[in-house]
């Protein structure tokens, strides 16, 4: 029975481009006749161009679907998805940190990184659906099931993981560069294990709404202004550090011997 990741296989880097650079015109004409139109447009967009190309309603995606598990415990994926959340965290608080202590820094942020700004800081309904759904899904069939697919055709796949992850990394804002390229990383492990799209999106939807459940709750901003949550953070992000890294260096052999 034929896979998502046999359709993923056949999409090359240059038709994505062609596609996203084609919606970039028009989101930047949109704008020149003022009738902007918002980037979530784009997401959705690249996302029914991946429907068509796919054939998503066909066998290949009830394959999927049935298996999202069959490599990977749910447990196991919770796991990775909290871990990933409160390292987020804690390169959260040492960015605030080297902004507020290392002279100049705000100014070259400013000048050349997307701003710092707390993880899913947008609150109304239409911005949390796009973080919590659109985003995972456009984000891992293009970085995870296209860039790694095609990278892995001509460099090894350690390479074409760090790229990738280089690549998603550098979408994010200053402060959540490093937390996403790690999660990159974690990604497209578990996408090589498991040759299934849908757990990355799964992984991704989960680690997503979880960042913006905490955000809602934390109404009066107690993660960055109090100190024992600061303290409680930090100890969970270290801790969460050092199972991502004992996590990665355990697959990391795995996956270059397949």
């Amino acid at each position: 029975m034929s896979s998502l990741n046999e359709g993923l296989k056949k999409i090359t880097i240059l038709e994505v481009l062609i596609v996203i650079l084609a919606l970039t015109g028009i989101l930047i004409l949109s704008e020149f006749i003022g009738y902007p139109l918002s980037n979530d447009w784009l997401y959705v967009v690249v996302i029914l161009y991946f429907v068509y190309r796919l054939r998503v309603f066909g066998d290949g995606f009830k394959h999927d679907w049935n298996t999202v598990f069959s490599k990977i415990s749910p447990k196991s994926l919770v796991t990775i998805v909290l871990v990933n959340v409160f390292f987020s965290y804690g390169m959260l608080y040492l960015s605030f940190f080297a902004l507020n202590y290392i002279p100049g820094l705000d100014s070259l942020v400013t000048a050349f990184f997307v701003p710092l700004i707390p993880l899913n800081s947008l609150a109304d309904a239409g911005a949390m659906f796009s973080t919590i759904v659109i985003s995972p899904i456009c984000e891992e069939l293009l970085f995870r099931g296209v860039f790694l697919n095609r990278l892995n055709l001509f460099v090894p796949v350690s390479f074409s993981i760090i790229i990738t992850s280089i690549l998603f990394g550098a979408l994010h804002s200053y402060g959540s560069i490093i937390s996403a390229f790690v999660f990159a990383v974690c990604m497209c492990i578990i996408y090589i294990k498991t040759k299934n799209i849908l757990t990355c999106i799964l992984a991704h939807f989960l680690n997503n709404l979880l960042a913006e459940i905490l955000y809602h709750i934390d109404t009066g901003n107690l993660i960055f202004t109090n100190s024992i949550f600061i303290v409680l953070f930090s100890i969970l992000a270290v801790v969460s550090f050092y199972l991502i890294i004992i996590s990665i260096r355990q697959e990391w052999g795995y996956i270059n011997k397949r």
